[in-house]
């Protein structure tokens, strides 16, 4: 019995891992060709360092994802490319399957990672992880979830239904 959920578990975390590649494709190279829009209260562009900053009920729509926060700032390679974006404060991000949620976000294409910060959350249908960051590592299919010295990681992990079963 005990073996059976710790092998539940291993799944569920290779299951966040390998299928948070589709929540995070608001960030991904696959969603480009998507039209990105951002709406915000206020917009500061800083050309020279060749970043904007989106201030105020942040609203990014791409493809079926949406990312809500407080703060939005993206900042662009030398060929107008997206290289790095941050997302600060209430940070929500929402695809029909699974949802994340933490207090910040980073997403660095260079390092081809997204981190999620601060009572950091994925929820996909009744199953969830909780830490204080969850690093996703884009192209490894790989996650990394942490607690600080406090707190600890959580993983609630429902089982399958069985078609057939009372």
């Amino acid at each position: 019995m005990r073996t059976d959920l710790i092998f539940k578990l291993m799944l569920l975390l290779i299951f966040f891992g390998a299928t948070n590649a589709p929540a995070i494709e608001f960030f991904a190279e696959t969603d480009r060709d998507q039209p990105l829009e951002i709406t915000s209260h206020t917009l500061e562009v800083f050309q020279e360092q060749q970043k904007s900053v989106f201030i105020g009920d942040v609203v990014a729509e791409q493809g079926e994802m949406t990312l809500y926060t407080d703060r939005l700032t993206v900042i662009f390679d030398g060929q107008n490319d997206v290289r790095r974006i941050e997302a600060d404060g209430a940070v929500r991000i929402e695809d029909p399957l699974r949802n994340a949620r933490g207090d910040r976000a980073v997403l660095d294409r260079d390092e081809d990672t997204l981190i999620l910060s601060g009572n950091a959350e994925v929820v996909q249908g009744d199953n969830r992880i909780s830490g204080d960051e969850i690093t996703l590592f884009i192209g490894q299919n790989r996650s990394l979830v942490r607690s600080n010295d406090s707190g600890r990681v959580r993983a609630v992990i429902l089982p399958e239904k069985k078609s057939g079963t009372p």
